[in-house]
């Protein structure tokens, strides 16, 4: 039971939730083997499905493989979580929007100043 083709559903799902013990504890009941060869085994596993997860490869059953567009997303954050790039525009801002405001107010109040003064 060391590819991972041949690890239960359970397993996989708990590692998919990132819970690593159920996992360990799965594989310890599947097998009847010790903790210490159940902790690698999950390590082996885990690592090849994050592998599996970076490269966009279809190593196992439960992966899909990275479409285009999602290669180019995943790449795009890498670069700038890594700093390479500024973003522009980060998650909450406004866009540019408050400062079209401000202006349409502000010509706003210009021409009821124009209109009405004295």
């Amino acid at each position: 039971m060391s590819r991972a083709s041949e690890v239960p559903q359970a397993v996989m799902q708990a590692l998919q939730r990132g819970d690593r013990m159920e996992a360990i504890k799965l594989v310890r009941e599947a097998t009847g083997g010790d903790l210490r060869s159940a902790m690698e085994m999950i390590q082996k596993i885990a690592a090849q499905v994050e592998q599996a997860r970076r490269t966009g490869s279809h190593s196992g059953p439960h992966l899909q493989p990275e479409t285009e567009g999602q290669r180019e997303n995943r790449e795009r954050t890498e670069t700038i979580l890594a700093g390479h790039r500024t973003p522009t525009v980060m998650p909450g801002d406004a866009g540019g929007r408050s400062l079209a405001i401000w202006l349409i107010v502000a010509v706003a109040l210009a021409g009821a100043w124009f209109l009405f003064r004295p």
